[in-house]
């Protein structure tokens, strides 16, 4: 394999895994999302209406939805996977980019210095690490 093929399929893995990695934080931030919602309309039914449910009072039920809520928002801000996502979407894009560029390169047979894809390549992924260290560090 060429040392341009290799260059060329190091970025390509490098953006599958942001890809995947972005599609996973999609499903968690949608996912807490819709479950903060969920209890969050729960506790003003259970709390607005006076009913049982096998024999657990409604105002119980609220007050265990209301002691849920705080972990799922909690979770929702340690984990920041809205801004993971978009940050992993960010990097993939970029990735992508490079890889079609000098995909295109290697296919018109052009002349090109390969350790100027390198050192974009390794300038992302720094840039990335960075940033997702800024993001964890909130």
């Amino acid at each position: 394999m060429s040392d341009d093929n290799v260059l060329l399929s190091t970025i390509e893995e490098a953006a599958k895994k942001h890809s995947t990695e972005a599609s996973r934080h999609k499903v968690l931030h949608r996912s807490l999302w819709g479950a903060s919602s969920i209890i969050s309309v729960l506790i003003a039914i259970t709390t607005a209406f006076d009913f049982s449910l096998l024999n657990i009072p409604s105002k119980n039920i609220a007050t265990f939805f209301a002691i849920i809520l705080p972990m799922v928002t909690s979770y929702i801000v340690l984990r920041s996977p809205e801004k993971l996502w978009i940050h992993e979407i960010n990097i993939r894009n970029q990735l992508f980019d490079l890889h079609t560029e000098l995909n295109l390169l290697i296919k018109r047979n052009a002349e090109f210095d390969p350790a100027v894809f390198e050192n974009r390549y390794l300038a992302i992924m720094a840039t990335a690490n960075k940033k997702w260290i800024e993001i964890k560090e909130g």
